[in-house]
C-alpha cells in the first residue's frame, strides 16, 4: 500500500501540472494539508518585472496576513535567513522566533503558534515566490512535513508562472490593456493590467488560435476595438500549466500615422491582402467609386507612388491588421 507520503507527493505533483492556474493552487494546497496538517498557507509568486510578490492562492490566512506574507516578510530581519536557507524553514528551527516582531505582531496574534516557509526556485534556479503554512499547535510540522515540502518545491515553482510569468512575459508599453489567451482560447487576465477589448471578437480569437497553430514567435498588427483602432502584439509565451499561450498587448492608435482615417486603415489591409477595388467595395457595401477615392486618399497621405510602396510602408511600420499575412514578425 503507498504510504500518506507518497500519495500526497504524487497527488499534488499531478494537481500542479494538468490544473487550470487558479484551480491549481487551491487543489495543491489541500492536498497538501494531507501531509503537513497546516491549518493555514499562502502560495506567493515573485515578480521579477516589478519587485514585488504577488499572492497565488491562499486558504486559513486574512488578507492582511496573506499581504504581510510577502514583501513586508521578505524585508524582516529575522526572515532573512530563508535567503540563505537550503529548504523549508521551520518556526522551530530557529530558537527565538517566537520573540520576533512577524510571530509577535503578525503570527502569534492571527492564532498561530507553528510555522514553516520555503523559498521556490524554477528548474534554470530563479527565484520564483514562496510557500507558507502556519498551524495553532506548536510542533505541528515534523521533518516529515518539511521533506515534503521540500521534495515539492520544484513543482510548486510551476505554479508562478501565469497571470505574469517573472520569466517569460515581455515589459507591456505604457497604456497597454493585457492579457493571456491558452490553448483553449481563454483568457487569463495579466496583474495590473486591464483586459484587451479586441478579445471579444470573435474574429480576434481565430486569429489567436491561428497564430498559436504557427511556428511564429510573435506578430502585431491592428485591430478595431470600439469604433478605433488598437495596435495588438501577439507574443509565444509559456502559460501555468506550461503549455503555449498568446500573450495578448493592445495599445490604442491615437493619432493614425499619416492622418489616414479608420475607414483608410480598412482599405489600407485589403490592399495588403492583394484585393482589387471590387473586391475591397463588395463586403463593406460601399462603390467602387468610393474605394478608388479612400486608395487615391492613402497613396497621396502616405506620399506613395503606387499601392505596392504604401503596403509596404504600411508594413514596416505596423499599419496593417493583424490578420494581414504581413503583419507575422
Amino acid at each position: 500500500m503507498t504510504d500518506l507520503y507518497t500519495q500526497v507527493l504524487t497527488d499534488v505533483s499531478y494537481a500542479a501540472g494538468c490544473a487550470g492556474y487558479a484551480d491549481a493552487g487551491r487543489d495543491v494546497l489541500t492536498l497538501l494539508q494531507q501531509g503537513t496538517h497546516h491549518e493555514a498557507a499562502a502560495l506567493l509568486a515573485w515578480d521579477s518585472s516589478r519587485r514585488r510578490h504577488r499572492p497565488i492562492a491562499s486558504a486559513g490566512y486574512r488578507a492582511e496576513t496573506v499581504e504581510f506574507l510577502g514583501d513586508p516578510y521578505m524585508a524582516s530581519d529575522e526572515n532573512r535567513v530563508l535567503e540563505i536557507a537550503s529548504g523549508p524553514v521551520r518556526i522551530d528551527d530557529l530558537p527565538s522566533y517566537r520573540d520576533t516582531p512577524t510571530f509577535c505582531e503578525v503570527l502569534g496574534p492571527a492564532g498561530f503558534l507553528d510555522g514553516m516557509t520555503t523559498r521556490l526556485y524554477r528548474e534554470d534556479g530563479a527565484y520564483a515566490g514562496m510557500l507558507h503554512v502556519s498551524a495553532t499547535s506548536a510542533g505541528t510540522f515534523d521533518h516529515r512535513a518539511q521533506e515534503l515540502v521540500s521534495a515539492l518545491s520544484t513543482v510548486l515553482s510551476r505554479l508562478t508562472l501565469a497571470d505574469r510569468p517573472p520569466a517569460l512575459l515581455p515589459p507591456a508599453p505604457e497604456g497597454a490593456m493585457v492579457g493571456v489567451i491558452d490553448r483553449h482560447g481563454q483568457l487569463r487576465p495579466v496583474d495590473g493590467f486591464p483586459a484587451p477589448g479586441a478579445v471579444v471578437d470573435p474574429r480576434f480569437g481565430a486569429v489567436v488560435a491561428r497564430f498559436l497553430r504557427s511556428l511564429n514567435p510573435a506578430m502585431v498588427g491592428l485591430w478595431p476595438t470600439d469604433h478605433k483602432w488598437s495596435s495588438v502584439t501577439l507574443t509565444r509565451v509559456v502559460d501555468s500549466g506550461l503549455h503555449e499561450a498568446a500573450l495578448v498587448q493592445e495599445v490604442l492608435v491615437d493619432p493614425i500615422p499619416y492622418g489616414l482615417s479608420a475607414r483608410e486603415l480598412d482599405i489600407l489591409s485589403a490592399m495588403a491582402s492583394g484585393h482589387s477595388n471590387r473586391e475591397i467595395a463588395v463586403p463593406r457595401s460601399i462603390s467602387v467609386r468610393t474605394v478608388t477615392s479612400h486608395v487615391e486618399s492613402i497613396l497621396r497621405k502616405m506620399d506613395a507612388g503606387s499601392r505596392a510602396s504604401a503596403v509596404v510602408a504600411a508594413t514596416q511600420q505596423k499599419l496593417l491588421r493583424l490578420d494581414c499575412a504581413q503583419s507575422m514578425i
